[in-house]
């Protein structure tokens, strides 16, 4: 077609646009981007083509056609070649040029404005990087989004009693069995830690109490992905009394040597072949393990499959691709309803089997019982999120107030930029390429002030923050954003203020309409420091909390208490039983030592030792309690008093059938009273019942985030439990465990010294809670600091625009704090607003907190007058500081100022 027909032709179709048209934009967007020498072909060909599919397809079909077209024909082949004139890069240079003087000759507001800026950023930053640590936990394993692991809820009388994060053995094999969609398991048994050792060649015993192992099966390394360092991935656990080693373990015991095929001895008895070695577990897991042997290596090993009454293993699930987790879960609701029918139906209570996704344990198992490591916290982490938010739009709101606040001195600049001929869109991109300086340098200075902070946060709070995570494309890519929207947020405002002004006016002095007296800026500082008031308030309520846990009384002392791991690796239980009372009697014989005992468990140590009891009330429901093994001198140590009965006597043969229960048992089994239960029966229609022989006080087995627990306690004659308690009567702790040391080496040379003192144990329950107390208290002030920065920047606002009526009051005869109490009355409207909005707001998320604690502290009026004080005090000094050198200056030079 030739060039007349091809004209002739496009304006034939285009006058057709009173009819039927192809979509606007498409066809202008086509125009921007193709070759001017392509352009008139290719829309030629894409309306001729609009044109006949309109009457063959229809109107709607025949658009999203020419769109479709537009859009296949965008492709560097099409491109118009474009380049940018010397005018646009001169007003360019022109713009940086500008900004770089501001920053010179506004040296003051500057540094405040980047100091606001670099605050907010690096806390944004150091918050941002500990919460991407939390919540990519345990996302590194293959198909980590089909690997869940199996939990349980267990019901009594149709509520909610446990919710159990370890299931029954033979959940993880009936469903691979039964279940297509479930393509492998594997299960892990905690309970493999004690004393593992090596003699070496020369005689001497390498021992160490090991807390990080587990068993577990064969395909544990397949199911999860860890990296061996030697060994076969598919054979490492294949055999009973094989173990696999981390790096750390294996140079433990093994130093430079190559483990394969060495010997470990676990408990003293039974002998472990190194079968391979594993590359420590990284940071970012719940799996916290040094040491995982196979557990075909437990006795009964093959009768799992069948067990439905042990709930000790952690079991995982990997599933096919097409499985949604609702699906399991909806498979998994009825599935013990089958199993343990009988059992359910004869003691009334049910079981429900349910599933986490394995990156959601760390952060989402808080109610769970009984769970590996410390998981929970997603609610400190939704937090935290908030006030690095909050913290940023602080420091956002820091930098419109002043760069409005000086506006006034701008004024005339903008005036004289539009009396020659620059256009509003001109003066918007000169104030957001400034607003963009500002921005990027923060970014820049904050990543600078994150690297060299990273240390010392991961020392003071215990975290573990990584400085690598600052070069991720996560990272990088947010940092762009935040440039991007730091750019926009901080300075499309102030433009618009700045571009707004009516020359004439400007240059007349008349800016603002002073009989304004509440616009955005004045909204900007409300919100700041309601922000401010409310994070002041939460780290008033988190410490107070904190200080009334452990201000409460425990049930029990636990001062000047040693506790020792008790020893596990010995010829036999007789003979540990043994040595036990020449250990015993040698304490005895130190006059440091004031008393002695021995339990399986400890305050301060989660107890996973539950059942459930039958009572004369209850003769057909199962009362779930914990069960503590004691002996006849436990509740003296640790001074329980009893309510009721007696303790346990040592002396009476009859001791190893009684129990002892506390108050929330009593109830817990029904009875009504301690004289009610005394005589009575546990477990009568069993072959071991037991008789409540005493009834004592309540005391807290752990922190006060949870509830009083029911517990029976039984009697421990046998001699051998999990922890000695002894309590000591000298402060001088560095000879007394000198003391203590020697006669342990005496009596247990084959096992380690293992203690802490019990106080100390029970104080590291609340680390997390003192980590969160410390990073609010910390960001709490950041905001403070911040939000004052604007404060000040809106006083200079004020200040700027008052000064020639400040001058005429002075010389009029106005002393200088009537000058500040007439500055300073608007922002004392201000901070009351704040105040006025952030109580409310304060006292719910305050209560809403405190939902996740079994014993609560009062708010109280207290912490919000207190915070009304610190928050009026910081602002006073602040709106003072700069009302005082305003009306201080000398008059003449505001009243002579053109």
């Amino acid at each position: 077609m030739g060039d007349d027909a091809k004209a002739q032709f496009l304006d034939w179709i285009m006058d057709q646009k009173n009819h039927i048209s192809p979509p606007k934009w498409a066809n202008q967007f086509l125009e921007w981007y193709c070759a001017d020498e392509l352009v008139d072909e290719i829309q030629g060909d894409l309306l001729e083509a609009f044109h006949y599919r309109q009457e063959e397809v229809g109107e709607a079909r025949a658009k999203w056609w020419f769109v479709w077209d537009v859009l296949r024909f965008f492709r560097p082949s099409s491109f118009r070649k474009r380049s940018f004139n010397s005018n646009q890069f001169a007003m360019l240079k022109n713009y940086l040029i500008v900004s770089l003087r501001n920053f010179k000759s506004q040296k003051a507001y500057s540094f405040i404005n980047l100091s606001g800026l670099i605050v907010g950023i690096t806390a944004c930053l150091l918050i941002t990087l500990h919460v991407m640590e939390e919540v990519t936990y345990d996302n590194f394993h293959p198909r980590a989004d089909q690997t869940y692991r199996v939990v349980m809820d267990m019901f009594g009388n149709g509520e909610l009693k446990v919710k159990s994060a370890p299931v029954y053995p033979a959940v993880g094999p009936n469903l691979l069995e039964e279940w297509p969609e479930i393509e492998m398991y594997t299960r892990i048994l905690p309970f493999a830690g004690g004393v593992y050792s090596k003699r070496l060649d020369d005689g001497r015993l390498i021992r160490y109490n090991e807390e990080k192992a587990v068993l577990a099966d064969a395909n544990f390394f397949e199911m999860f992905g860890f990296d061996l360092i030697d060994g076969d991935v598919k054979s490492v656990l294949n055999d009973p009394n094989e173990i696999v080693l981390s790096r750390s373990a294996a140079q433990r015991y093994f130093g430079s040597e190559n483990p394969i095929g060495e010997s470990l001895f676990w408990r003293g008895t039974r002998e472990l072949k190194v079968s391979g070695v594993f590359e420590d577990f990284p940071e970012n897991t719940h799996l916290d393990f040094e040491m995982i042997s196979s557990l075909k290596s437990y006795d009964g090993f093959e009768e799992w499959i069948n067990n439905w009454g042990w709930y000790d293993f952690y079991t995982f699930v990997k599933v096919s691709d097409n499985v949604s987790q609702s699906e399991l879960d909806n498979k998994l609701a009825g599935y013990l309803d089958v199993k343990k029918k009988e059992f359910h139906e004869k003691y009334n209570i049910r079981e429900q089997l349910w599933t986490q996704k394995i990156g959601d344990i760390h952060l989402y198992s808080s109610n769970l019982g009984w769970d590996m490591g410390d998981n929970g916290g997603a609610e400190q982490i939704y937090f935290l999120s908030i006030i690095a938010l909050l913290i940023l739009l602080i420091a956002w709101v820091n930098y419109v107030n002043l760069a409005t606040a000086r506006a006034i001195k701008r004024a005339k600049e903008v005036g004289i930029r539009k009396v020659v001929g620059a256009q509003k869109s001109n003066l918007v991109v000169q104030f957001l390429v400034e607003s963009f300086l500002y921005n990027t340098l923060a970014v820049i200075v904050s990543l600078l002030l994150v690297s060299l902070l990273i240390p010392i946060v991961n020392q003071g709070l215990e975290i573990t923050l990584e400085l690598g995570l600052l070069i991720e494309p996560m990272v990088i890519g947010g940092l762009l954003l935040l440039i991007v929207l730091g750019t926009l947020c901080s300075g499309l405002y102030p433009a618009m203020v700045l571009t707004s002004f009516v020359p004439v006016k400007v240059l007349k002095g008349q800016v603002y309409d002073r009989k304004k007296k509440f616009g955005f800026r004045q909204v900007l500082v409300v919100f700041q420091f309601t922000a401010s008031i409310t994070l002041i308030l939460g780290t008033f309520l988190v410490v107070k909390q904190l200080n009334f846990m452990r201000s409460q009384d425990l049930g029990l002392n636990i001062e000047q208490t040693l506790v020792l791991r008790s020893p596990s690796s010995g010829a036999s239980r007789e003979d540990l039983s043994e040595r036990l009372q020449v250990f015993r009697a040698g304490l005895e014989s130190l006059s440091v030592v004031k008393g002695f005992t021995l339990s399986n468990i400890v305050p301060g140590i989660e107890n996973f030792a539950i059942s459930g009891f039958t009572s004369k009330p209850f003769k057909d429901d199962l009362r779930d309690c914990y069960q503590v093994t004691i002996d006849d001198e436990f509740l003296n140590l640790f001074e329980v008093p009893l309510i009721g009965g007696r303790s346990f006597n040592k002396d009476l043969l009859t001791d190893t059938a009684s129990a002892i229960v506390n108050k929330v048992a009593l109830k817990h089994l029904g009875f009504n009273s301690a004289e009610e239960a005394i005589g009575e029966q546990i477990n009568y229609n069993t072959e071991r019942p037991l008789t409540i022989i005493g009834v004592v006080e309540n005391y807290h087995q752990s922190d006060l985030k949870k509830d009083l627990d029911p517990v029976v306690f039984t009697y421990n004659r046998r001699r051998s439990a999990s922890y000695f308690s002894i309590k000591l009567s000298s402060t001088d702790y560095v000879s007394t465990m000198k003391a203590v040391e020697a006669k342990w080496d005496e009596v247990y040379p084959d096992n380690p010294f293992d203690y802490f003192f019990l106080d100390e144990l029970f104080d590291r329950q609340y680390k997390s809670d003192e980590q969160f107390n410390a990073v609010f208290i910390g960001f709490a002030g950041l905001a403070i600091f911040v939000a004052c920065l604007g404060l000040f920047g809106l006083v200079s606002f004020t200040a700027e625009q008052s000064k020639k009526e400040i001058g005429i009051r002075k010389v009029l005869g106005a002393s200088s704090s009537t000058l500040v109490m007439l500055l300073a009355k608007d922002y004392a409207k201000l901070i009351i607003a704040a105040v006025i909005i952030s109580f409310p707001l304060g006292y719910f998320l305050m209560q809403e907190w405190l939902k996740g604690f079994a014993y609560q502290t009062q708010i109280g009026v207290g912490i919000f007058l207190f915070g009304a004080v610190v928050i009026a005090s910081v602002s006073f000094i602040t709106v003072s500081f700069k009302s005082y050198s305003a009306a201080n200056g000398n008059p003449v030079n505001a009243l002579r100022d053109e």
